[in-house]
């Protein structure tokens, strides 16, 4: 029984000092063990207004939105452009170059967004880095988006320089 006492009255001595550390309180002996085996030790103040404390808990307030649709719409464009890609390119035709051009777009946007997202967190850059991360990253979808627009309607399109590339011929 006695064994049982002592090993609650320890209870996680290393915790406690390196706790009171953090603290700026000095651990003694006599304040990591109790005096007696009877009587359990007093617990030190363990958290202040300087030090953060640590949830366990979910996190309440999303940024917002249905993170499972998105997640389905990233997967069902994935498996879309399985098929918009060859028929796209095997019949080639403006409504074909378009549905390319936007699924294209927006699985790399999508693809960015993750990365820009996970990398260039507030906690590391601050509050501004991460807004102009998403907003360069929604300039550069918007342009890529304009300029296969552009390419599509005023020159072959997508599906005829794929055609082109494949067709060229090593020079001898």
């Amino acid at each position: 029984m006695a064994n049982c006492i002592l090993r609650r009255s320890l209870n996680k001595p290393a915790l406690v000092f390196a706790r009171s550390i953090v603290m700026g309180n000095t651990a003694t002996k006599s304040s990591l063990f109790s005096a007696s085996l009877l009587t359990p030790a007093s617990k030190p103040q363990i958290f202040s207004n300087t030090v953060r404390q640590f949830a366990v808990s979910p996190v309440r307030n999303s940024s917002g939105g249905n993170h499972v649709t998105l997640w389905n719409a990233e997967r069902a464009l994935s498996l879309a452009l399985l098929g918009v890609m060859p028929v796209g390119l095997m019949y080639p035709s403006q409504l074909g170059d378009t549905l390319m051009a936007v699924s294209i777009v927006m699985h790399q946007h999508w693809g960015l967004e993750a990365i820009v997202t996970d990398y260039v967190r507030p906690i590391m850059f601050g509050t501004t880095v991460p807004k102009m991360a998403h907003g360069l990253l929604l300039i550069v979808s918007a342009a890529t988006l304009g300029g296969l627009f552009y390419f599509n309607y005023n020159d072959i399109g997508i599906a005829g320089c794929v055609r082109k590339i494949w067709t060229t011929k090593a020079k001898e």
